[in-house]
């Protein structure tokens, strides 16, 4: 094990859901380094949600690369300049090498492809940890391969996501406004890339079926893109049983508190989704042109899960969460042939029994452990 650090830096200038994945660091650092103080680098709109993390002490935002107009000391790579014990970055692009490389006095440690020799040859000069990138392995398992590379010892690997008082009171006044009592569910029809997308029509049929089949009131919710509002009006508007809409008014820490109450979650390939499998609400994830084994929703309540091959297409069942997929003849499938069109093969090839099937069988799993609980 490395000597103990007091400061801390994690980088991941990425996504929404590439950040909420690399959440298992920061309790397995704390677990070892009881002490430590842990600053979380990400991009402007990718981050916000770790400020609500009572582990993290400072969000620092890498908007652009250049410097501030009062000068470099003032920029965030000033900001970064020799102050911490050790540095993390969990890309492999220069911007996160950079900011180890500036950041990390005694250690510093990141990632580097194999395939890109001049690109793994610097690296290797700017860490005193290099660690090769597995791409076949689920993103969230570069936690324990830096946890490993530390030295640290690691049985459990849980993404979380925080939220307080406030945004509790923000979503209880939301449902109590809209007459929302007893079980809802929640479904998110929508992705950042539209060859992701399922139909809305065929959200509309699963939302109606559930509802009478368990009782339970619709809750969709969407981004703040005003293309995704007016179609998440629109498809609601078929609905027979009308659901109540949430177009992108909640924060990220608010939805975790609307999913963590729901009786059930649907969605696609979204952050949303890993949202709501972190909350350990029931989960059915839609999957279509995705490396499945890197990206499915990742089940906390397991211990380090089996991984999935390489080239894996179709359904994956853990506990509470169910990802399905249809089988494709592309491979490896990530942005095939079919990628850019509206209504992607892929997805349409998943119908509306499959997912109201899965559905069902979680919510009934959860009515007979709740029956079984009382018993006990």
């Amino acid at each position: 094990m490395i000597e103990t650090p007091a400061t801390i830096l994690i980088v991941n200038t990425r996504l929404i859901g590439d950040v909420l994945l690399s959440t298992p660091l920061i309790h397995l650092l704390l677990q070892h380094f009881s002490c430590a103080a842990i600053d979380f680098l990400a991009n402007r709109g990718t981050g916000e949600f770790l400020e609500k993390d009572p582990r993290i002490r400072r969000v620092i935002y890498s908007d652009k690369w250049q410097k501030s107009s009062k000068g470099w000391k003032s920029g965030y790579l000033g900001q970064l300049f020799r102050r911490y014990d050790l540095a993390i970055t969990f890309n492999t692009a220069d911007r996160g090498a950079v900011a180890v490389f500036i950041a990390g006095r005694f250690y510093r440690l990141g990632f580097y492809q194999e395939d890109k020799p001049i690109a793994s040859w610097l690296r290797k000069l700017l860490y005193t940890h290099p660690l090769k990138l597995q791409s076949d392995q689920h993103i969230v398992l570069a936690n324990l391969q830096i946890a490993v590379a530390l030295g640290l010892s690691c049985d459990r690997l849980q993404v979380k996501l925080f939220w307080d008082e406030s945004d509790q009171a923000t979503v209880t006044a939301k449902l109590v406004a809209s007459n929302l009592s007893g079980h809802y569910l929640v479904i998110h029809p929508f992705a950042r890339w539209r060859y992701k997308y399922w139909g809305t029509s065929r959200f509309v049929e699963v939302s109606d079926r559930l509802a009478r089949q368990h009782q339970l009131r619709p809750v969709w919710t969407s981004s703040p893109d005003n293309k995704e509002i007016a179609l998440l009006q629109e498809a609601a508007a078929g609905c027979s049983i009308k659901p109540l809409l949430i177009p992108g008014t909640l924060s990220l820490n608010q939805m975790g508190c609307l999913l963590e109450g729901a009786a059930l979650y649907i969605g696609l390939d979204t952050a949303i989704t890993h949202i709501a499998a972190s909350t350990g609400v029931p989960t059915v994830a839609l999957y279509g042109p995705t490396e499945l084994w890197r990206w499915h929703p990742w089940d906390n309540e397991s211990s380090l899960q089996k991984p999935i091959s390489v080239g894996y297409r179709g359904a994956i069942r853990t506990r509470k969460i169910t990802t399905l997929q249809a089988g494709c003849e592309h491979y490896p499938c990530i942005r095939p042939h079919c990628y850019g069109e509206v209504e992607n093969p892929c997805m349409m090839a998943l119908t509306v029994e499959d997912v109201c099937a899965e559905a069902s069988r979680l919510l009934e799993m959860t009515v007979q452990e709740r029956q079984g609980a009382r018993v006990g």
